[in-house]
C-alpha cells in the first residue's frame, strides 16, 4: 500500500492514501484509523465556527463576556480585558467514494481558509459580507489530508467522527506519481 509520511507532534506516522468508504470500513473501537485523502471542499458550516477564547497561552476553552470589555475563562478562573478568536470549524469533503463532514482545528482551518483567525475575527466583526465571502473563497478547491477517524458514543448512538490532522494544497506531481506507481501494480 502506497503511504504518506507525516511529522505529527515529532514523531511520524505512516498513513494509508484511502477513499472515505474504505476508510470507515477499517474503523472499529479498538483503535482510531489514520488515513491521507485528496479531496474537495464542498461546504463550511459558518454559524458557530468561530469562538471566543482565553487568551492565556496555554488555555484555548471559550470566554464569556461579563462586561463591556471583560472576558471570563472558567478553566483558568480568570477575567480578561480581550480574548482570541479560534477556529472549529466543520466542513464537507468530497472525494470519489462519497462525502464526510471532517472537524479542522485551527491550524488547520486557517490553512484551508488562507486567513488567521484573527483576520476572520476582524471581518466578522466589521463586515460581515467579506466575513462570509472569506469563507466561500475555498469552496470547491482540492485538498490534501491526513485524518483520523474513529468511533465515537454520544447518547447511546455510535458515529465515526472524522478530524483532520493536516491539511495542504496537494502536490500535483507527488499525487501523479503515487497513481502511477499505483497503476504500476496491475
Amino acid at each position: 500500500s502506497s503511504g504518506i509520511n507525516a511529522e505529527y507532534g515529532g514523531g511520524s506516522m505512516e498513513t494509508a492514501v484511502k477513499s472515505f468508504v474504505d476508510a470507515k470500513a477499517s474503523i472499529n473501537e479498538a483503535k482510531p484509523e489514520y488515513f491521507s485523502n485528496t479531496c474537495v471542499l464542498t461546504f463550511i458550516k459558518k454559524d458557530n465556527c468561530m469562538y471566543k477564547a482565553c487568551p492565556s497561552a496555554d488555555c484555548n476553552k471559550k470566554v464569556t463576556q461579563e462586561g463591556e470589555s471583560e472576558y471570563r475563562c472558567e478553566k483558568c478562573n480568570r477575567s480578561y480585558p480581550n480574548f482570541d478568536h479560534r477556529l472549529m470549524m466543520n466542513a464537507k469533503f468530497a472525494d470519489s467514494s462519497g462525502v464526510e463532514w471532517i472537524t479542522l482545528f485551527q491550524e488547520n482551518a486557517e490553512k484551508l481558509i488562507g486567513k488567521t483567525s484573527s483576520e476572520l475575527g476582524a471581518l466578522k466583526e466589521s463586515d460581515e459580507e467579506a466575513y462570509e465571502r472569506a469563507l466561500d473563497t475555498p469552496l470547491f478547491d482540492k485538498f490534501t489530508m491526513k485524518i483520523r477517524g474513529k468511533l465515537e458514543t454520544w447518547n447511546d448512538e455510535t458515529r465515526i467522527r472524522m478530524s483532520a490532522l493536516h491539511v495542504e494544497q496537494p502536490d500535483v506531481i507527488k499525487e501523479c506519481e503515487r497513481l502511477l506507481s499505483e497503476i504500476s501494480m496491475f
